[in-house]
């Protein structure tokens, strides 16, 4: 009942005030936030003993039935007849804090990252585990009524919908580890030593193109921080060991476009973006950090000369130019390796010691990644043909959509096939084949349980309402604040979960929700995907893959690893928020 008076005399004093960002009467959302909890009614009202009968006189209580105004400050009981207020009845809701109380009820939101982070960086607990209590917190919200009052209906879409974006994403990574595995048994990552062995290049031009050349282009091909693998050790040897650690990091700096763009599916259809816009997107707001890295690298070697420069300044130029247009003319799913392309091909042309490179390339053990590319256009070709005779099977639930034959696991099924039937014949038999399925299998079902958890709590956040209250709570702070808190929020999932899929699992539909108050959510679902996958760079799952690569490790280079990628993000960031500003200025977006 106290309660029920409290809420009264709020509605009674804002005359049923609606709450812009969220649709609901203000009443209405915040009883529903003191309901879940009753501690803030001791941190807004003050000592619970106000919520107590008032006395008027010895053995007499007055019973309040309702409350009508008498003043801004002072509100009495209809039964009162004394004029004096009545101690049941505060004064009248301060705005001030009502403007906290708002904010409060938005930025609970917030909670299931707030669990990750907690889970994580203090009790070093693993994704799966963070994963998990960032499912049961929305459980919670949800439970609570915070934002909507709980339906099981709400329940039903969302695990509809996560089922639905956890095949699209299962299609992807299973068959991508696959791949990893079986190009790593033909020999892939030695044969790419051999080719630097060949080019013989200058140590400021062998960092760009170990780190920018091969990093970018295993990345974007495998993911999961293969290109580690390949680069650290390749690294370490031409380099002193801080350099080496803050090159294989610039290398892994394109993780946006990595294993495949899965995470760029992902995104798009959590932001309800169609692919090939996001991909636009993501291009122009992360280019400023694609053209920047062959000239970091230089930071990182010894004594670097003119002609460094500008072979830097043009391996950036082509990187950019690479992505873009493979983007538009290929996909996005390869983008990334077509950047990687000009700076080896540019190299390949500069190389001194070239002879003999064409029969180094052609090398067997190369194979595997060749079959993917051509997979990858051979996919393509075939989608425009069978969309044209009516065939495009698709898993939809009105609200996340998809598209079977889109899947990037398509294109890796093709390349994976002829790939086993150059493995060593011992390799090749089935008993081989069984156990490498099983390997797979116990690679995989930690990152698939993790991203099926993030996808539950992020679904169900939008099923409740919370997503586009904390996209209302954003929009109020104008434009160009909304974007730089999308991008750090980005960052923040990056970071936390060590993989801009996870990220943009978390945070996307909030993102692409605020920026559709600006008319511009391709450009804010952009900044969430650049943000989550560049910051994810320097991430402890990376952090730890590096390490295991780097021989003779030592115990400070845990430290050195999360500063310089640290600081590596502090330019990304800015490079983002300052481009995103310009492209919203311009009205792109």
């Amino acid at each position: 009942m106290t309660k029920g008076i409290f809420f009264s005399q709020l509605a009674a004093n804002f005359g049923g005030w609606k709450l812009g960002a969220f649709g609901n009467p203000i009443g209405s959302s915040i009883d529903r936030l003191f309901g879940a909890f009753p501690i803030l009614n001791f941190a807004v009202r003050g000592n619970p003993r106000h919520l107590l009968p008032a006395r008027r006189t010895p053995g007499e209580f007055v019973k309040c039935t309702g409350v009508r105004r008498a003043s801004p400050l002072k509100a009495v009981s209809p039964g009162c007849t004394s004029g004096r207020s009545c101690p049941l009845i505060k004064p009248a809701f301060p705005f001030f804090k009502l403007a906290l109380i708002i904010p409060m009820l938005a930025l609970s939101a917030l909670l299931p990252c707030l669990v990750v982070i907690i889970a994580i960086l203090w009790f070093r607990q693993s994704a799966v585990v963070a994963a998990t209590a960032a499912a049961f917190a929305s459980g919670l919200l949800w439970a609570a009524g915070v934002f909507l009052p709980p339906t099981v209906t709400q329940v039903m879409n969302a695990l509809t919908d996560t089922a639905i974006l956890q095949l699209l994403v299962a299609a992807i990574v299973l068959p991508g580890i696959m791949f990893v595995e079986t190009s790593n048994r033909t020999g892939a990552p030695k044969a790419i030593g051999d080719v630097m062995k060949h080019l013989n290049l200058k140590p400021p031009r062998a960092a760009i193109v170990i780190a920018i050349g091969f990093g970018v282009l295993v990345e974007s091909l495998t993911g999961y921080g293969v290109s580690l693998l390949v680069t650290v050790p390749l690294l370490a040897a031409r380099f002193e060991r801080r350099h080496a650690i803050a090159l294989a990091l610039l290398g892994m700096s394109l993780m946006p476009w990595g294993a495949l763009s899965v995470s760029a599916h992902l995104g798009a259809e959590l932001a309800e973006i169609a692919l090939d816009r996001m991909a636009l997107m993501i291009w122009l707001v992360s280019g400023p950090v694609v053209f920047i890295l062959p000239l970091l690298c230089l930071r990182f070697v010894p004594d670097p000369c003119f002609g460094d420069f500008i072979f830097a300044f043009l391996a950036g130029l082509l990187l950019w130019a690479g992505i873009g247009l493979g983007s538009r003319w290929i996909g996005i799913e390869i983008a990334g390796v077509a950047g990687a392309f000009t700076v080896i091909a540019m190299a390949v042309l500069a190389a001194n010691g070239g002879d003999g490179l064409i029969r180094v390339f052609a090398t067997r053990a190369l194979a595997p990644y060749y079959l993917l590319i051509a997979s990858v256009l051979l996919q393509k070709l075939l989608i425009l043909h069978l969309a044209e005779a009516g065939v495009a099977p698709v898993l939809s639930s009105g609200r996340v959509t998809f598209s079977l034959l889109s899947s990037p696991g398509v294109a890796l099924l093709m390349a994976i096939l002829p790939s086993i039937m150059l493995l060593p014949q011992a390799s090749a038999s089935p008993i081989r084949i069984s156990a490498l399925l099983v390997h797979v299998w116990q690679r995989g079902w930690r990152p698939m349980g993790g991203i099926f958890l993030f996808v539950l709590a992020a679904r169900l956040l939008v099923e409740m309402g919370a997503i586009k209250a904390l996209a209302g709570l954003l929009s109020t702070t104008g434009p160009y604040p909304a974007l730089a808190a999308v991008t750090l929020l980005g960052a923040t999932s990056g970071f936390v979960t060590g993989s801009g899929l996870t990220g943009n699992a978390l945070f996307m539909p909030s993102a692409a929700t605020t920026g559709a108050s600006f008319d511009a959510p391709a450009l804010f679902a952009a900044l969430q995907h650049g943000a989550a996958g560049h910051m994810a760079m320097a991430a402890l799952p990376v952090a730890a893959i590096l390490l295991a690569a780097l021989p003779g490790r030592t115990f400070a280079d845990d430290r050195t690893v999360l500063v310089i990628g640290l600081r590596l993000n502090l330019i990304f960031m800015c490079l983002l928020i300052g481009m995103g500003s310009l492209l919203l200025f311009f009205g792109i977006g």
